[in-house]
């Protein structure tokens, strides 16, 4: 009779714990990447001449396991943005000890840091109002990418992996206390009349309506209107600046696609403006073909004035039962 032979549950148990954790011990040995990854977050394009600028830096935990690091609070040790003008050159800073050329190692020893712990994946979000590093009063557009320091100890920064970019307006002076009508600069060239909101989205219709698509997306500011179109919105804000390009040339597609529901007729209304902000609210009733009816919408669009022009940043649409 043959002898069958038996190996004990117990071997066999360790066995498979000990192949368990030789695994898990090779996953932690080849998690080389780096420990954190770095992206930036602007709640808007322009911002006003003499208002905050915040900019959000997300740190995210990119290992398996828990990671640390180190915040002082000073300005321009453990988040360091760096902010470029229009021309590429760096922007006029305030911190008082770069300005002075500290030693990092003269700065920290007067500092107590706290330890942040973030688990994997986990991000914390870091809030800087750029205005208090940099001397933005100079209208136009700006760029600014930041670097994160786990340990200021250590000369080891890890860059954002985006850049973005953000305008400063010149303010807006009115020349009449009215809310409705053309809006006028009081500057002393005559040739520096703007036209009003409401002309604005008019011309605008009226473009769309004569299929003039050239005219058309002149009046729109690309990067914020397409946020009002979700299918774009949610790919465009979370692509680099490369992606983003490519989503804008299909975003302008789409925009001059040929549509069953074209423009029959419009009708403007009136205009309103947010007090003492560069923002303006103008509504309409367009009335578009269908098939088997004709489809009414009510849109309210969103303006925002660009140096001396207005340029709409938003839409909002509700369906009305057509005739």
């Amino acid at each position: 009779m043959r002898m069958v032979k038996t190996i004990p549950v117990a071997f066999m148990g360790a066995i498979v714990l000990f192949l368990g954790s030789w695994r898990f011990a090779s996953t932690q040995e080849i998690d080389d990447r780096p420990a954190f990854r770095v992206h930036l977050r602007m709640d808007r394009y322009s911002f006003d001449d003499d208002g905050a600028v915040k900019l959000n830096v997300c740190v995210t935990n990119n290992k398996f396991r828990q990671e640390h690091f180190k915040i002082f609070d000073m300005d321009y040790i453990t988040f360091q943005p760096v902010v470029y003008t229009s021309s590429g050159r760096e922007a006029d800073i305030l911190v008082p000890h770069r300005l002075k050329k500290e030693k990092n190692g003269d700065i920290l020893k007067k500092l107590a840091p706290r330890v942040m712990a973030l688990s994997r994946n986990e991000t914390m979000v870091h809030t800087i109002d750029l205005r208090k590093i940099y001397n933005l009063q100079e209208p136009g557009e700006y760029r600014v990418r930041a670097y994160f320091i786990p340990d200021p100890g250590n000369p080891f920064a890890v860059p954002s992996e985006n850049i973005l970019r953000f305008k400063i307006a010149r303010p807006d002076v009115f020349a009449s206390g009215s809310l409705y009508g053309p809006v006028r600069e009081r500057a002393g060239d005559p040739s520096k009349f703007s036209i009003s909101p409401r002309e604005v989205v008019l011309l605008f219709l009226t473009a769309e309506k004569e299929k003039s698509w050239q005219n058309y997306l002149k009046y729109v500011k690309l990067d914020s209107y397409i946020n009002s179109f979700p299918d774009f919105g949610r790919i465009y804000n979370v692509s680099d600046d490369v992606e983003k390009l490519k989503i804008e040339d299909e975003f302008i597609t789409f925009l001059k696609s040929r549509r069953h529901d074209y423009i029959i007729d419009f009708r403007v209304g009136g205009e309103f403006f947010v007090e003492g902000k560069r923002v303006a609210y103008v509504d309409s009733r367009v009335k578009r073909h269908g098939s088997p009816y004709r489809m009414d919408y009510d849109y309210r669009y969103t303006l925002e004035k660009f140096d001396s022009l207005w340029l709409i940043t938003g839409i909002e649409a509700s369906v009305k039962k057509g005739n």
